[in-house]
């Protein structure tokens, strides 16, 4: 059933095709990848794997690269993405062999690349802004809603409609707190956490959208985007992760800059909240660490200490991997430490200082262009837009610090990032009401 894929990629060229690339993203790649697209793959042996978030977006480039490619505009974070993958594919090469250099190459080109390519060339076009963000957000609600039956009665029913079309289900689901923590259709808790932050934090600009059009609707007496803010919201909540609701505050806390009256004095007391609450929760995070893992009085505390303990165990792998890493297949393992709980440090290993700083550059071009983009705005749509942006980009580069980069995660970076580049005042028409003419100054006929 998975050799399916291929048919999801000859209805994205189709549809490209009938109707037109836009309809491509709104109504097969964007669903797809947010309804577990991602998770659902095929390959032929010696071939990348295509999975079915892929096929949707491979027709969607490639269309963009031999009809589109002269609208592409150069900046400084085009070089970073390309010695970012670039890198990947040289670290696996001098590491294993060509091969899986090649695979490493495709599935970062496939994941990474052409996400960046939608952001970057299609969703600042006419209206496509405003109908994608409403597809996302909507579609990360649903997906809230009926994760709930998750988080009560532990059984992912994304999962099970998975394994009755295609032969497989997992059943694995961590549990806090008395409650299994959702994961949706993103794979994890981790993941759902991230990628329900981002789409609340969005839909923050339909609110304020919505109300200066002045048409929402209400709900007993709520309005329809409050509704819609607290069912991501919900969704963060059932997700219980960590890593993603610290993040979910400083990505919030920016956001709400773009809604301020007065900017400025709006941006002073974000840096001086985000300073001294940072400083003291680095304070408070170092004291509840600063023991060994066989003091941990619970499993949370254990794994906050686990991701500490990291950082000093694979130092001096660090130190030898120097500028291009180990790769994925020569990666080394601390006994007892497989997994990685830092994006940033992942990437160290995997790719080097390259891929770490060229990875940190790309992610601040995301909020340096988003937040340029806001400061030259003068719509208030404008600005609530980009700092929305800006703030789902540096709540996600924040959560990363203390989880790993997982699938759906991967592409929406890069795609934000692509999409930061390309930011634009949206045009509103304004049409002059004809003036009565005053009676007073009409023309008369008189005798001369």
């Amino acid at each position: 059933m998975t050799a399916t894929v291929f048919l999801v990629l000859l209805l994205s060229a189709y549809w490209i095709k009938a109707r037109s690339i836009e309809a491509a993203v709104l109504d097969l790649y964007l669903p797809i990848f947010l309804l577990g697209g991602s998770f659902i793959a095929f390959r032929l042996p010696h071939l990348p794997t295509i999975n079915f978030a892929y096929a949707a977006v491979i027709p969607i480039a490639g269309t963009l690269l031999i009809w589109h490619w002269r609208e592409w505009r150069f900046t400084r974070t085009d070089l970073w993405l390309a010695l970012f993958m670039g890198g990947a594919a040289l670290t696996e090469i001098l590491h294993s062999d060509n091969g899986t250099a090649g695979l490493i190459l495709f599935d970062g080109i496939f994941q990474g690349v052409m996400p960046y390519m939608v952001g970057k060339m299609l969703l600042e076009k006419d209206g496509l802004r405003e109908r994608f963000v409403r597809r996302w957000v909507h579609i990360s609600v649903f997906v809230a809603i009926i994760s709930i039956w998750e988080f009560r009665m532990g059984t992912n029913l994304f999962n099970r409609v998975e394994g009755m079309i295609f032969g497989s289900y997992n059943t694995f689901g961590a549990v806090r707190g008395g409650f299994v923590r959702a994961g949706g259709t993103f794979g994890g808790p981790i993941q759902a956490g991230c990628m329900f932050g981002a789409a609340m934090i969005m839909s923050l600009w339909l609110g304020v959208l919505d109300k200066s059009r002045g048409n929402e609707r209400t709900y007993f007496g709520i309005r329809r985007a409050t509704l819609i803010t607290m069912g991501a919201a919900l969704g963060v909540l059932i997700a219980n992760s960590r890593g993603p609701e610290v993040g979910l505050v400083l990505a919030f806390l920016i956001a709400r800059m773009g809604k301020a009256k007065n900017f400025r004095l709006s941006l002073i007391l974000t840096l001086c909240l985000t300073v001294v609450g940072g400083g003291i929760g680095y304070i408070k995070a170092m004291q509840y660490t600063s023991g060994s893992i066989s003091d941990a009085k619970n499993q949370d505390q254990e794994n906050a200490i686990y991701r500490r303990v990291l950082l000093d165990e694979y130092k001096s792998y660090i130190k030898e991997g120097g500028l291009l890493g180990y790769g994925v297949v020569a990666r080394p393992i601390v006994p007892g430490m497989f997994s990685i709980d830092n994006a940033f440090l992942n990437f160290q290993l995997l790719q080097g200082n390259l891929g770490l700083w060229t990875f940190i550059l790309l992610g601040s071009e995301g909020v340096l262009a988003s937040f340029r983009a806001a400061r030259r705005a003068t719509q208030r749509n404008d600005v609530c837009f980009a700092m929305c942006m800006c703030g789902a980009l540096a709540g996600l580069i924040l959560t990363l610090t203390t989880v790993y980069l997982g699938t759906p995660m991967y592409s929406l970076f890069f795609l934000l990032v692509g999409w930061s580049q390309s930011l634009r005042q949206t045009e509103e028409a304004s049409v002059t009401a004809p003036q009565p003419v005053n009676a007073r100054f009409a023309f008369r006929r008189v005798i001369a």
